[in-house]
């Protein structure tokens, strides 16, 4: 049997980005936190009432062609349990309700008809197949019709309103909520008036009149006092407080929050209280209550745990990340987010996904992780990027299916008529194909670049041949600068770079446009300012008269503007604004993949330096392991890896290897008398004197306080090694010179030959020193091979 869908709201998730804001959000200091906002959702959460369901079944016996009446029973019964399945398994409840679509056509059961296409059509809307679900709609809407059925007419209608208002058609949309509130009137369906009215506030809402909403929700809050319908109340209730947060009223949101919060958990509303708590939450960080933001976030985590849903948990769970992350508790974020992301992988949610992966980004970036940073960074940018491209995608596609529509219907008209005004229709739809077919074309040439610079030129040389340009440009906007930035535009055809204007500038049409997030459309500069300045802008030269200016948005972020000027006056029409308005969604693709590419280049410039100080550190770090700090000189742990791999070439070689072990004569006195910064010259030059007296192959190393080896490598007999000791001696007897003294050094050698002395290292230092001791004390200034 028939009942009225809800609206998509955060119970499921959709965050449907074109049309209206059915996923609007507040953002928070510099990581743009953002805490959900509950949509104004007449359209959908009034559920019949018992009586209303009997009647609707009297209706049917009494109305459809007839039928067995268990099999009507069966059709009515799969239909409300395909309604309640909608919200969170679309899919199975599309595929059931075309199944119960194809038994009520086969039974000659027409209203049974009616309530499976509304159904579909809800499905159909629900998984963002709007074509599909418009079909679907009109279809009801005809069925209904012919059936008598006013109310089963008032739902179809509304639900045609819902989808105009989805693609932004917002004069279609507050027709249809007319016609349905209008028939609602007529007939006496108070439900049916009440949810028209609802959905007519969150229009007004939407277009930025909150004040204008308001009279509709107050009326219909009044009216449903008297329809004892608490689930109704409970989404009045919501809306109203989410218009008077718009409107910076934070004691009344508060006030009709709560008592739909309240209404809510009274009638286990379970999904609608959690939404309540999130809305509470948003206004507790407006008042910067972020402790009170907190517990109302939690709370509404607590919900949605309940009523297992897993689209409204993922994205509570974001939330509350998102506020953790703003908060400073980076490590409770993290896991948060993570949990997030494990649910929305579940229910395949990219609106909710490329938000996790971007606070998972920032908050490694936070902690230097800038590996992992990249990695989740990339993955925001996936996603972002198959967001912004199927929904531009899908509002393209549904624009052209409604223009095919609408032709069709004027061609109509127009073979029966001949009338010359709806031949200037016609033609006027062929040019909103012929527009549509050239932003299309264009949109797929600017988001073809990942280089703002050639996204800015590209856009340029497109629209040159469509409409009047003395000055075109992209300004960014500077957060940390506080300024608008032109960094690339074209004046007069020239190539320009780097025009900053401040945020505070008050003569300046495009931080008008950046703060009031609305377009300028100006005919007349000279006498037309004072619509948007408080004093005129002041420009060199020739003045531009007609100006179009547009804020660039993403997710409700306005990130820049898109300024066009021409000297001429009335060079710009509505037309023109409506072009710019359509390529807007590109535009805004194409830069932000430009901007996060250079993010991710610099993110990859950060990793890359990260890499070669580490690189860097590492080999000090292996250095001062491995060398004396001193001298410079290997140290005792390099010494024996280095004679480990000296002893094993000549074993394989036949060679020998000598060790001398080196001990300066009497050098205590030197640090005595000169002390021992003197003492440490010394011992720097003595080794200096050491190393360039030896081959590249040998090996020098001190291994205490003047004490040192020398490895000599590559010698065939004691002769040779001998030979060496002698040049030492005679080399290292000569005067050093340090800190401004000069002195003669001697000192006492033993010398050990592998692999007559032995072939360990410590077999053969041991031998060695033995020999140096015996030297010390008899000659010194002598060596002597071990004995």
């Amino acid at each position: 049997m028939s009942k009225e869908p809800r609206f998509p709201a955060l119970s499921t998730m959709s965050c449907i980005r074109s049309g209206m804001s059915t996923c609007r959000k507040r953002r928070m200091k510099r990581w743009n936190i953002c805490v959900p906002m509950i949509p104004i959702t007449g359209k959908a959460t009034y559920r019949s009432s018992s009586h209303e369901l009997s009647l609707a079944h009297a209706f049917h016996s009494a109305v459809a062609t007839p039928m067995s009446g268990p099999t009507s029973r069966t059709i009515d019964d799969g239909n409300a349990k395909a309604w309640d399945d909608l919200m969170h398994k679309p899919a199975k409840a599309l595929e059931d309700c075309q199944k119960l679509l194809a038994e009520a056509k086969a039974g000659h059961y027409r209203k049974g008809e009616a309530d499976a296409l509304l159904n579909i059509g809800w499905c159909d809307f629900h998984l963002s197949r709007l074509p599909e679900a418009f079909s679907a709609f009109s279809g009801a809407t005809s069925t209904y019709d012919a059936l008598g059925d006013d109310e089963g007419v008032c739902k179809a209608l509304n639900a045609i309103g819902v989808y105009y208002h989805e693609i932004s058609r917002m004069d279609k949309a507050i027709d249809y909520y007319t016609q349905s509130l209008d028939r609602a009137r007529r007939v006496g369906l108070r439900g049916r008036e009440l949810v028209a009215m609802t959905n007519i506030g969150e229009l007004c809402l939407n277009l930025g009149n909150p004040k204008e909403a308001l009279d509709y929700l107050l009326k219909a809050h009044e009216m449903q006092a008297s329809q004892s319908d608490p689930e109704l109340a409970v989404v009045i209730l919501m809306n109203i407080g989410s218009s008077f947060l718009d409107m910076g009223n934070y004691a009344l949101a508060t006030e009709f929050t709560e008592k739909s919060c309240r209404l809510a958990l009274e009638a286990k509303e379970l999904v609608n209280a959690s939404e309540c708590k999130a809305i509470l939450a948003r206004i507790a960080t407006a008042e910067a209550k972020f402790d009170q933001a907190e517990t109302y976030l939690q709370d509404a985590l607590a919900l949605a745990k309940k009523v297992e849903s897993p689209r409204l948990h993922g994205q509570m769970l974001i939330a509350y990340g998102g506020l953790l992350l703003e908060r400073g508790r980076t490590a409770e974020a993290v896991l948060s987010l993570e949990e997030a992301i494990a649910l929305c992988e579940e229910t395949k949610s990219k609106n909710q996904l490329h938000k996790a992966y971007e606070y998972l980004a920032r908050a490694h970036e936070d902690m230097g992780d800038f590996k992992v940073a990249l990695q989740y960074f990339k993955q925001y940018s996936h996603y972002r990027a198959e967001i912004l491209r199927e929904d531009t995608a899908q509002k393209v596609r549904s624009i052209q299916v409604q223009a095919e529509i609408d032709k069709a219907q004027q061609e109509s008209e127009i073979y029966r008529l001949r009338n010359t005004e709806l031949k200037e229709k016609s033609d006027a739809l062929e040019e909103i194909n012929r527009q549509i077919q050239s932003i299309s074309e264009i949109g797929r040439k600017v988001t073809a670049s990942l280089d703002f610079k050639t996204v800015s030129k590209t856009l340029y040389e497109s629209l040159q041949p469509l409409i009047e340009m003395d000055f075109f440009g992209i300004a960014l906007h500077a957060p940390e600068k506080k300024q608008l930035v032109y960094r690339d535009f074209y004046e007069d055809g020239l190539l320009k770079h780097d025009r900053a204007i401040p945020l505070s500038a008050d003569n300046s049409f495009t931080v008008c446009t950046f703060q009031n997030r609305a377009p300028v459309l100006i005919d007349d500069k000279d006498k037309e300012y004072g619509r948007y300045l408080s004093k005129p802008s002041r420009t060199r030269g020739n003045p531009c008269q007609s100006i179009v200016c547009l804020p660039l948005t993403i997710e409700d972020r306005v990130f820049g503007c898109l300024m066009v000027q021409s000297r001429k006056r009335s060079a710009y029409s509505q037309r023109h604004l409506a072009l710019f308005e359509a390529l807007a969604p590109y535009i805004a693709i194409a830069v932000e993949n430009a901007l996060i590419h250079d993010r991710l280049e610099e993110l990859n410039e950060d990793l890359s330096g990260e890499k070669h100080r580490l690189e860097r550190a590492t080999l000090k770090i292996s250095h001062l392991a491995n060398h004396d700090t001193l001298t410079g000189l290997p140290n005792r742990r390099l010494l024996f890896e280095l004679m480990g791999k000296a002893l094993d070439t000549a074993a394989r070689t036949g060679d020998k290897v000598g060790v001398a072990f080196i001990d300066l004569d009497d050098f205590k006195p030197i640090n005595d008398l000169y002390g021992h910064a003197a003492g440490d010259s010394a011992l720097v030059a003595m080794a200096e004197r050491l190393k360039s007296i030896l081959r590249a192959s040998d090996i020098v190393a001190r291994v205490g306080g003047d004490e040192f080896i020398i490895v000599l490598t590559n010698v065939q007999d004691r002769a040779d090694i001998e030979l060496a000791a002698i040049k030492i001696l005679d080399e290292c007897g000569r005067p050093i010179t340090f800190s401004g003294h000069e002195k003669s050094f001697s000192f006492s050698m033993g010398i050990a030959v592998f692999p007559d002395d032995g072939i360990s290292i410590d077999e053969l230092i041991n031998k060695a020193d033995a020999a140096m001791y015996r030297i010390k004390r008899a000659d010194k200034h002598a060596f002597a091979f071990s004995e």
